[in-house]
């Protein structure tokens, strides 16, 4: 059969196009706040949180934006939906209320931080009734530890901050995930390293998540297709390829 040439520019314009990586649906805006390694600004692809989200939404097909940005004016712009979606999140059921979680891609342990040689007991939340905690102010480690109001907390701004507290004996412990601390004696504070010690016991196991603004119109399909494609990235090994390079 003879193709005219306007059927043939056609057919060769429809080749090349399924050829093509899928075009942009829309921009979307990921914000999360300053929480080393998982995200800040002077970190590769801006820590291991928005780079999963970026990577996930645009093998998915969109447009992606990345702010790191303080924790207080995260909650106040997702409440009034000024960004799309929050990186870096525990499940958290009062956050449930107004944006809807996607599926997790890591998993972190809430650890307690001791001055080197200190034997505290923090088995039980009665066991840390006479010390002094360094938490971060807003920050969720463990629902009861979180809602207890009988122990002797100490607001603080950073992670790193605590754990200098505790470095210097000016409280007796601090907390957060793991690989937070971690970072924060390998790569900002060096100096204090041998000064502290993560405790072996975890108070919490955490997955972390995204999680997108229940007023976004198209919501239910961002979250359709970010579960999607982290599933497809998980069975093929590119979320381990990608998560590989943070650590």
């Amino acid at each position: 059969m003879v193709i005219s040439k306007p059927l043939r520019a056609l057919s060769f314009v429809i080749a090349i196009c399924a050829a093509c990586p899928a075009v942009a649906e829309e921009r979307l805006t990921v914000v999360s706040d300053e929480w080393p390694p998982f995200s800040g600004r002077a970190l590769p692809n801006q820590g291991i949180s928005p780079d999963v989200i970026k990577a996930v939404l645009e093998h998915a097909g969109y447009d992606v934006a990345v702010e790191i940005l303080p924790w207080a004016r995260i909650m106040d712009g997702a409440r009034e939906g000024e960004y799309d979606i929050v990186g870096s999140l525990f499940f958290d059921p009062d956050i449930a209320e107004y944006m809807t979680y996607g599926d997790p891609f890591y998993r972190t342990s809430i650890k307690f931080v001791q001055q080197t040689g200190s034997t505290h007991t923090v088995h039980t939340l009665a066991a840390l009734k006479p010390y002094s905690i360094a938490v971060g102010d807003g920050f969720l480690y463990e629902s009861k530890f979180d809602r207890a109001t009988d122990l002797n907390k100490v607001l603080v701004t950073t992670t790193l901050q605590g754990v200098q507290m505790v470095a210097a004996g000016r409280v007796d412990l601090t907390l957060d995930s793991e690989e937070v601390v971690e970072f924060a004696l390998q790569n900002e504070a060096p100096e204090i390293a041998d000064a502290v010690e993560i405790m072996p016991h975890v108070l919490a196991q955490h997955d972390i998540h995204m999680a997108v603004r229940n007023t976004l119109p198209n919501k239910d399909k961002v979250i359709s297709d970010f579960n999607r494609v982290l599933a497809e990235m998980k069975a093929d090994g590119r979320l381990d390829a990608l998560l590989s390079k943070h650590r």
